[in-house]
């Protein structure tokens, strides 16, 4: 049974990565300090607002649920332990276009947390996902069937829900000081993202010219054209915020 069943499903994982380096900024003087910085509440959120202007809510009730799928995201990609200082935040995505035809949106909640050592820093890690897809409808139903979206709607409408898809995600945020000056520094994103769904091997086949190999090197192209596109921008207007609240 177990070897009919294997044989039955078939699993596509899209991964991507994406490091990028701000424009330099004054470092910090004696009457305010990076952490301070780190620890206003706005300053993470613009982050997670991206490039797009994506919808940021702080999420203030926090159920056992959420944090036990937090504490699991952080095991996943290797990030620190929760603690109770750290933040949840459902981000609203514009949609990501996979195929012609085909928009996936998303909501995301993400755990955000400042990493106070002599330099601070962030890590936002993926916890869940609401994902809703639009525009044809051949390539909306294959999307619901690969993410077992069908069956969750025929359950909980927009209960947040994987199905069949596994994501992780970190983005890994960090002071880096200038190698030829002591009085300025630069900021760092590295963002890793990867998406493995489990759907029907028969799928696979109804598609022409579809292969495993082939749909896995498009979708980590997309992704990681998704950071490219996004990480930039967003760390901009984080280094941009910086410079505005240190002159004031």
């Amino acid at each position: 049974n177990d070897e009919k069943e294997n044989s039955s499903t078939a699993s596509l994982k899209f991964a991507g990565e994406v490091i990028v380096t701000s424009e330099l900024a004054p470092m910090a003087n004696n009457d305010k300090s990076l952490h301070d910085f780190f620890a206003l509440p706005q300053s993470a959120i613009l982050l997670m607002r991206g490039s797009k202007n994506n919808q940021v809510k702080e999420l203030e009730s926090i159920d056992a649920k959420l944090l036990k799928q937090y504490r699991q995201g952080c095991d996943s990609v290797n990030a620190l332990p929760p603690t109770s200082d750290d933040r949840f935040f459902e981000v609203t995505t514009s949609g990501v276009k996979f195929l012609p035809g085909l928009q996936v949106m998303n909501v995301a909640t993400i755990g955000v947390k400042v990493t106070n050592q002599e330099l601070p820093g962030y890590e936002l890690v993926f916890i869940r996902n609401l994902t809703r897809a639009k525009g044809n409808r051949l390539f909306v139903w294959f999307f619901d069937k690969v993410t077992g979206k069908d069956k969750e709607n025929s359950n909980k409408k927009d209960e947040p829900s994987n199905g069949g898809q596994t994501t992780l995600s970190l983005n890994k945020i960090r002071v880096v000081p200038a190698e030829n000056s002591s009085s300025m520094i630069s900021f760092e994103s590295n963002t890793s993202l990867s998406i493995q769904i489990q759907f029907p091997a028969i799928l696979m086949k109804a598609i022409p010219g579809a292969s495993k190999e082939k749909s896995e090197k498009t979708g980590g192209d997309t992704l990681r054209k998704v950071l490219e596109d996004d990480c930039p921008g967003s760390l901009e207007a984080f280094r941009q915020e910086y410079v505005r609240w240190l002159e004031s």
